[in-house]
């Protein structure tokens, strides 16, 4: 059975007896293990049922710790690291052999970040171990932003999840890639591109190609139910009859509470048993960038281009 606890020492405990543990981060609650065990990081695929290619972040407690996993780190990267961490920002960088190939699908790259959660910090310090954490939910599913979200997806399958309180940003970090020579944004997220932008200059944003990072899935953080983009909130047309049910994001005076709330409202929605959930994108700049990133990858496409009648037919038939 598993159990939402909050004595560190218990978690710290699991972390270096090889297990895996729920641990909060200021993103979304993170699936922990010792990411040089290659045994832990094995258990971190297993339980999460996801696929091997997909590789893991691993999180460090501060910015000197990145030479310890990386190798050949430009500049650019300690200017950004100075700037925005701890925080939710992850650096793709040559890694060094002491990182276990599990951990990056193979690749000879490694994504570190260092978390501002004071308890994920507090983890790593106590166990003097950098942590290997996707996000604690099942592959390809809603991300969790509380410790509840954790036991939903994961009960039974771990032993224990650290109560941190509810994400206090709700949406996962931005991912860079410096292993070219002009620095490349994999992932958006909290951090902006024009953040980026105004402390190293000029960066590019990724093309598709190999998994170098987490977050290049087409398909990913997707509800049960299916999710459609519409232009329009009103735009049920031939749905109408269904039970349908809102993602609206007007409730949120900013963007930055759109995204703190966008995976808690979704599975919040998922749970209703709607037969389909509906949202609008949000304005495409700043972090409303990552914000959209996560509603595509985690919908069924766009409404106007479903069959409803089929679909009707195979929910109720």
């Amino acid at each position: 059975m598993t159990r939402i606890i909050k004595d560190i020492d218990t978690i710290v405990s699991e972390l270096r007896n090889g297990n895996v543990a729920g641990i909060p981060s200021e993103t979304v609650y993170g699936l922990g293990a010792d990411a040089l065990n290659e045994n832990a990081v094995l258990k971190i695929y297993e339980t999460k049922d996801r696929p091997r290619f997909n590789p893991i972040i691993v999180h460090v407690s501060q910015i000197s710790d990145l030479e310890k996993y990386g190798d050949n780190i430009p500049d650019s990267v300690f200017k950004l690291a100075e700037r925005f961490s701890p925080g939710p920002v992850t650096f793709i960088l040559k890694k060094k052999n002491i990182i276990p190939d599990i951990v990056t699908a193979g690749n000879d790259s490694v994504g570190l970040r260092i978390p501002a959660h004071s308890l994920f910090r507090e983890v790593i310090r106590e166990s003097n171990l950098p942590i290997a954490a996707p996000s604690a939910n099942r592959a390809g599913k809603i991300s969790p932003t509380s410790a509840e979200d954790v036991l939903t997806e994961l009960d039974g399958r771990i032993n224990y999840i650290l109560d941190g309180g509810k994400s206090e940003i709700g949406i996962e970090s931005t991912v860079i890639s410096f292993l070219d020579e002009v620095p490349v944004i994999l992932r958006h997220g909290y951090v902006t591109e024009d953040d980026i932008v105004k402390v190293i200059g000029k960066i590019k944003v990724r093309e598709p190609g190999k998994f170098i990072s987490p977050g290049m899935l087409k398909s990913h953080y997707a509800p049960s139910t299916p999710l459609y983009i519409v232009k329009d909130l009103n735009e049920i047309g031939s749905a109408e009859g269904m039970k349908i049910g809102i993602l609206d994001f007007s409730l949120y005076s900013d963007l930055k509470e759109t995204a703190l709330n966008l995976f808690s409202d979704l599975r919040e929605l998922d749970k209703k048993k709607y037969d389909l959930i509906i949202a609008k994108k949000v304005i495409n700049e700043g972090i409303g960038i990552a914000i959209n990133d996560r509603l595509d990858r985690a919908s069924s496409g766009s409404l106007k281009d479903v069959n409803f009648k089929l679909l009707k037919k195979n929910i109720y038939s």
